[in-house]
Order: structure tokens, then sequence, then C-alpha cells
């Protein structure tokens, strides 16, 4: 067993009450995933591929050993796993170098053992895509699905997974959008779908309560850890939420939400949907990058029209009148998407690219080093320059 688990021995128990897994393999393998939530961003294609090259456990063995990249490619990494690696990322000794730049900094012994017992604290599980519960939808995601899901709830019901349809919009809904809202839900209710979306204000909370009013449940995706549920505001929606579904966080217990996490977020409500159906957008709407997401994946895509006069419904208006999309005139519509419908495109997305946001996202009042950047945001040093 690694290192950090014979060096305290609560740790295993730790695991196992979290994730149910009992023998000493699983829970090494459970430890690892849920210290790579910790120290990686979400949705980072080079933490993925080495896990699925070098499993896990392996690949936190190496970390923690400080093992030299020759090392690691002379003894775990064959040719053809190199060509592939380096077919995606360039060299690996630069990929490499740059991921432990990213990595290190946040790779304390401390801070896994606070985020396992605060999620044991506030009642949460941890799934990981080994567990015979782990939503398969999101192994579409391929190098950028999650190392683990960490989770709220009071449902045992795994079959709530199996069919699921995204609803996203506007944080600032208006009445339109909302009586919409509530009338697509209504229907896809009736079809037997759980109804998914991010737990925000606007048309996410809508979409949320009115699952629950209709007696079905829900989920939503989280952006921070799962002690921290946001927005504060929603707390009693998210209680019912517990009671009536699940809330999933990817980044370990502790980890706050961030202009990236929610963006990488969105990339986890499309995957684990059929479909996804935007109500309310404006031109820059985070739920334009939702269906981003849900269109690189291959899932179906509505959008609700509206008034031309309304901010709010600008980004939907403007992809239908680009027409490349299919809109949604009635509300019962969304639901034979869900059910196996055509998708359509949305147009590229205009603004901060990945490394600047989550430089962004770090910087405080006070002017920061480069150094200290790249730290706060998982960056390596040369990501903060280039």
């Amino acid at each position: 067993m690694m290192r950090f688990l014979v060096s305290d021995p609560n740790v295993p128990k730790l695991v196992s009450q979290l994730s149910g897994d009992e023998d000493e393999r699983s829970i090494s393998r459970t430890f690892a995933r849920a210290t790579l939530s910790l120290i990686t961003e979400p949705g980072d294609r080079f933490a993925g591929v080495l896990t699925t090259h070098l499993t896990p456990e392996v690949l936190l063995e190496s970390l923690i050993a400080k093992t030299p990249q020759q090392t690691v490619v002379d003894q775990l990494i064959d040719a053809n796993q190199l060509q592939d690696i380096e077919h995606r990322f360039g060299s690996f000794a630069d990929a490499y170098s740059d991921a432990l730049q990213r990595w290190m900094p946040r790779l304390r012994l401390s801070d896994v053992v606070s985020s396992l017992e605060t999620a044991l604290l506030c009642n949460a599980k941890l799934l990981t895509p080994e567990s015979d519960s782990w939503p398969v939808q999101l192994d579409d995601l391929a190098d950028a699905k999650p190392h683990c899901l960490w989770y709220r709830s009071k449902n045992t019901d795994t079959e709530l997974f199996a069919s699921c349809i995204s609803i996203v919009g506007s944080r600032i809904s208006t009445a339109y959008g909302e009586w919409v809202t509530s009338e697509i839900v209504a229907d896809c209710c009736d079809r037997n779908l759980t109804i998914v979306s991010g737990g925000a204000y606007g048309v996410d909370a809508v979409a949320h309560r009115a699952a629950i009013a209709n007696g079905r449940q829900t989920l939503a995706f989280m952006a921070g850890g799962i002690d921290r549920l946001y927005p504060s505001g929603n707390s009693t929606l998210f209680e019912k939420m517990i009671e009536r579904g699940v809330i999933f966080a990817e980044q370990a217990p502790g980890s706050s939400p961030t202009k990236w996490r929610f963006l990488q977020r969105n990339r986890l409500i499309a995957a684990m949907s059929s479909a996804t159906i935007v109500v309310e957008a404006g031109v820059r709407s985070g739920a334009l990058n939702t269906v981003n997401h849900a269109i690189e994946l291959g899932r179906s895509v509505g959008v609700v029209p509206g008034a031309i006069t309304s901010q709010a419904s600008a980004g939907c208006n403007r992809l239908i009148s680009q027409g490349l999309v299919t809109s949604i005139f009635e509300p019962s519509g969304a639901a034979d998407l869900a059910l196996g419908k055509s998708g359509w495109f949305q147009p590229e997305l205009q603004g901060l690219g990945a490394f600047e946001t989550r430089a962004l996202d770090a910087m405080k009042s006070r002017p920061l080093s480069e150094a200290e950047i790249a730290g706060k945001a998982g960056l390596a040093n040369r990501e903060t320059s280039i």
C-alpha cells in the first residue's frame, strides 16, 4: 500500500467509510483518485492519460517518490503508450515537467486527510469509475472524465442516472424563462427523466424545484467541493435535493468554486444527459458553454427562443438566427430530444482561454508573482507567461 496510507493508519478506514471499499487494492486506488481530485484541476487531460496508462495508484506513487521523468518513461510507459501521449501532448518531458509544477505544490498528506474527514463530516460519499454505481455516461469524456465523484444523497436508487436530461439557462431568469422551464420539467418528469443542472440561481434552481414538485429526482453538479454548496442562497433547495436526488462534485472537499471550475463543471452536466436544453441565455452565458460540451460529446441540444427584445434570450436567439440549431417552441419537445431525436450545433464561444481564466481566478487585490499565481491556479510556470 502507498506510503501515504501507511503513514496514517486512519486513512484506509476513512476511505472505506466513504467509498464502501474493503480490500487493500480498492482502497489504494480510491485513495489515489481522491488525491488526484485535490491536486489536479477539472478536465486535466494529461492527468487522465497518465491514470489510464499507469493506473491512478502508480501515478500517485511516482509523484510521492518524485520519480524522475526518464525513469517513468523507462520503467512505467512502453513505446506505444509514449507514442500515444506524445501524439496528443508533444514532448513527454515537457508535458510531465509542466504537470509536476501544477500538481506537486498541492500534494500534501494533511490536505488529503482533511478532505476525507470533511467529506465524512458532511455525510458525503465517494464514487470512482470502478464503482458499480458509477454514471457510465461520464466515461464519454474519455481522458477528461473525473477521477472520482464526491456526492451527497439520501437516495440510493442509482437507476436515476440512467435517463437524464440537462436543463440550463440564465442565472437572472425572467418570468417567461421560469414558466417555460417548469413546463419542460413537468413533461420530462411525466416521461420518467431525471433532471440535471448546476444548482445556480435562475433557470437551474427553477428546474430543480420543478422536478421536486413533480415528484422526480434531480441531480446537480457543483463547481467547488461537496462541502461548499454554492450558491449559499440555495441552501434550502440543496437540502431538498439531497433528500430527493444527488449533489455531485469532482473536486475534493475544501475546493473553492472558480470561473474555470464552473466552465469545466458544465462538461459533466452535458455528459450526464442524452440531451441538453437551453431555456434562456445571454450572449456570454455559461449555459452556452454547456452547449459546446454537449456538441463535442455528440449529445442532442435544444434551444428555447425568446423575445427579440430580451437580453436574457439573446444567446438563444443568436443560435437560432444562424440556422444551425433547431429551436423548441413546445415544451413537450424537450423530452423527445432526450428520448432520441437529433441534435444540433452551436458556434465556437469567444472569451479567455483556459490558462488565462485560471490565472485570473487566482489573482487577488494585492500583486502576485508569477510563481504565486501558478501555485494558486494549478499551472506550470511557463503557462502563466504565455
